[in-house]
């Protein structure tokens, strides 16, 4: 969830309060009140900064700043050699997504997928993820000539692949998967980058 300054303290309070409890209970089933305890100001404050509940959700929706962050993160990582670009990039998002659970618990919960709104925000983060990802890999890959489509389809799987991995580890714990982080995504790079048949290669030169 993005901060804010000292003055809007009690607003930053009600919005991660609001984003535990939707999470946790689900949008309908919390109340204003509810998030006016947990957050430790009056209910009244909710209705003066957002005006009721459903702003109050779009206002969480909204004003995430991930894909602003990744943006940032790409131009910096345009300085490392192109596969290690990559996979801080990977590792970036790994962090992202076990950083903001909560966030991504409550985008995806069955009530607000079938929320036009909040869908149309989710499509505008994708799409974010892949812009700030596919500039890193077409320099990692030398596939500046790819058509946009193709670019897309790749961080889609990079990114995918990443998610299960997270939901994985987070249900299941780290000693039931055969491999850390930091191997993982190094495979993950290996296999966009080079493909399986020369992956495979590889394997059996060594």
């Amino acid at each position: 969830m993005p901060t804010t300054n000292k003055p809007n303290a009690k607003k930053e309070r009600i919005l991660n309060a609001a984003l535990k409890l939707f999470s946790l209970q689900g949008y309908h089933a919390t109340t204003t009140k509810e998030i006016a305890a947990e957050s430790g100001v009056a209910e009244g404050l909710i209705f003066y900064h957002f005006g009721d509940k459903r702003k109050l959700l779009l206002y969480l929706v909204n004003n995430f700043s991930f894909v602003t962050q990744l943006q940032e993160d790409a131009a910096e990582l345009s300085m490392l050699p192109a596969e290690e670009a990559l996979f801080q990039y990977g590792l970036a998002y790994l962090g992202f997504l076990r950083t903001n659970m909560d966030y991504l618990m409550l985008i995806w919960s069955p009530e607000l997928i079938r929320d036009a709104e909040v869908s149309s925000e989710v499509s505008r983060l994708i799409a974010g993820f892949g812009t700030a990802g596919g500039s890193i890999l077409k320099r990692a890959t030398g596939s500046s000539h790819q058509p946009e489509q193709t670019v897309q389809v790749a961080m889609m799987m990079m990114t995918s692949s990443i998610l299960v991995y997270c939901i994985l580890h987070s249900r299941l714990g780290q000693e039931a998967l055969p491999f850390d982080d930091d191997s993982y995504i190094r495979e993950l790079v290996r296999l966009l980058m080079h493909g399986w048949n020369e992956r495979s290669s590889l394997d059996h030169q060594a």
